[in-house]
């Protein structure tokens, strides 16, 4: 009876032992819980702020659709990329301002906030200030008024430029250049179209200097009288919608080709 006591106890241990053998071999392993990376910002879409200065043109002045002139359709545009989530306009173009004007505009307060906010600063300005002198000068136009507004229009442009970067050092500046809308008021001027090729290039000149600055040139799309009757408004000056929508897929396009420059 001893002897099967004794047997028993010795088969419970090695069972005993077997059955504990795979849990001492089981070991703690640590489980971590980090979080996941948060997506860099440049993966939600953003919005946009634009800021329009200048003169009618960028007011809209004769868009008939009243979409908002050309940066109202470039808004359109831009909010269509994926990266944007929408844009904010505040447009401070005025009718009849020349270069003298926006200096002066340059100086309110809401617009000095409205640029220190902006990724974007678009403007049209130089027009008023060509028409100025072919006011004054109607009945003797030759080249030496023009040159000579010219070298002021030059200095103010100047300082427009640097007033923007005071407020704002980082947004891009797109400037429209100038078109000859005389073609078709005064189509025996034929000097006019030599007096915006040298003023174009001036503000060119300026614009591409600044490292974020875009110049646009438009003039080619009003280059003849008979494609001014189609895309000039009744006052024969202003462009009307078709107008707008050429000048508006110019600046979208220009703006496109610097952004694949810059991330070349």
């Amino acid at each position: 009876m001893l002897q099967k006591l004794v047997l028993f106890s010795i088969i419970g241990l090695c069972l005993t032992g077997c059955m504990n053998q795979p849990a001492a071999k089981l070991e703690y392993k640590p489980v971590s819980l980090s979080e996941k990376e948060t997506p860099a910002e440049e993966f939600f879409p953003k919005t946009m702020k634009v800021v329009g200065i200048g003169d009618s043109l960028t007011k809209g002045v004769g868009d008939g659709a009243e979409l908002g002139g050309y940066v109202g359709r470039v808004t359109e545009m831009l909010e269509e990329q994926d990266h944007i989530k929408d844009v904010l306009v505040e447009n401070y173009g005025v009718k009849g301002h020349k270069t003298s004007n926006l200096q002066k505009k340059l100086t309110n307060d809401k617009v000095i906030e409205s640029i220190k906010e902006a990724d974007m600063v678009v403007m049209t300005i130089g027009g008023n200030d060509i028409m100025n002198v072919v006011r004054q000068n109607i009945f003797s136009l030759d080249f030496e008024p023009f040159r000579a507004e010219q070298k002021l229009y030059e200095e103010r442009l100047r300082n427009i430029i640097i007033t923007i970067r005071s407020y704002n050092s980082d947004a891009q500046i797109v400037f429209v250049g100038l078109y000859n809308p005389f073609k078709y008021m005064l189509p025996n001027i034929t000097e006019i179209d030599q007096i915006i090729d040298e003023w174009n290039s001036v503000s060119k000149q300026m614009i591409t200097e600044d490292e974020n600055g875009i110049f646009v040139s438009v003039a080619d799309i009003f280059s003849t009288s008979e494609v001014d009757n189609k895309l000039l408004y009744k006052d024969e000056f202003h462009p009307n919608e078709s107008g707008y929508t050429l000048i508006a897929e110019r600046v979208y396009d220009s703006i496109s080709k610097a952004e694949v420059s810059l991330n070349e």
